[in-house]
């Protein structure tokens, strides 16, 4: 009993309770798996779409700054299986020189070469582009190409959360690189103040993998958040339709580490609107 007790009182990178991560785990494969079983049997022609598990982190402070190179975040148990799982590179030209450095370097994982001039010629119309998204399930990218992407590809890889992962291919190790690449999964951070990032797929993963995911995703996610746990407000999980579990929140309070810490109240001038004063009224009056 003490020796179960104490497990579930281990704490994630200090902060997180693994009880509380395992019970919200739990219950989220428990509604999406019979939601997703309900519609198979309800349904003439059921939505087959793979459903992705998200780590979900919301911030206390924006910084508006855009990055098109996402973050590394390792997995004990990868998303992608490269023998079911498409997978396309994206090149610097010639292409022809890419794919021999893959066969000599016996990288047998990748299914598509692509180079940027295909994609401004082959692949440029519309319809091109979304075959093309259509048919791989992940796409890496030479990262001296990835500023040129966002223009090329247009929005729908970006919608899709389907964006190329940036890659090394100068590096001694390539294969080491690529295998890196696509057992990891990516933190895009956004200009808002709300990440997703993709730790488990439904179906494929086991809640005692998905655990392991979360436990071991956490804390690199947290790392390269400016300002760490102190802007860190609330982490939360959810399939791509469900709605979110919480797992951790920061107190709410004005002391240190809280949700308004190093906040200060601006008082309203006398010669401020009505409507101003106003609604400031009704937001101290007790419901």
């Amino acid at each position: 009993m003490d020796k179960e007790k104490k497990a579930e009182d281990i704490l994630i990178d200090s902060k997180v309770s693994t009880a509380q991560c395992k019970l919200a785990v739990v219950a989220l494969l428990k509604h999406a798996l019979s939601h997703q079983a309900a519609k198979e049997q309800n349904e003439l022609l059921p939505d087959r779409t793979e459903q992705h598990i998200w780590l979900v982190v919301a911030v206390k402070k924006m910084f508006p700054e855009r990055k098109l190179k996402p973050f590394r975040i390792p997995l004990s148990h990868p998303l992608i299986n490269p023998r079911t799982t498409p997978i396309c590179l994206i090149t610097k030209d010639p292409q022809r020189e890419y794919k021999d450095l893959l066969e000599s370097n016996n990288v047998k994982f990748i299914s598509r070469v692509v180079g940027v001039q295909k994609l401004k010629g082959k692949f440029r119309p519309f319809e091109a582009r979304r075959m093309l998204l259509k048919e791989n399930g992940l796409f890496l990218a030479d990262d001296r190409v990835i500023p040129l992407l966002p223009k090329l590809l247009g929005k729908a890889f970006f919608n899709t959360k389907k964006q190329p992962i940036p890659v090394c291919l100068t590096r001694k190790d390539l294969k080491g690189e690529l295998e890196r690449a696509i057992s990891s999964t990516y933190f895009h951070q956004n200009q808002g103040t709300c990440s997703s990032i993709k730790i488990g797929v439904l179906g494929q993963h086991s809640s005692t993998q998905l655990l392991q995911n979360l436990s071991t995703a956490l804390s690199h996610v947290v790392k390269n958040i400016r300002e760490n746990w102190d802007n860190v407000q609330s982490i939360h999980i959810k399939t791509s339709s469900s709605a979110s579990l919480p797992i951790w929140s920061c107190r709410l309070d004005e002391e240190e580490g809280g949700r308004w810490d190093g906040l200060t109240r601006v008082p309203i001038p006398d010669d401020a609107d009505e409507e101003v004063k106003k609604g400031k009224k009704r937001a101290l009056e007790p419901e």
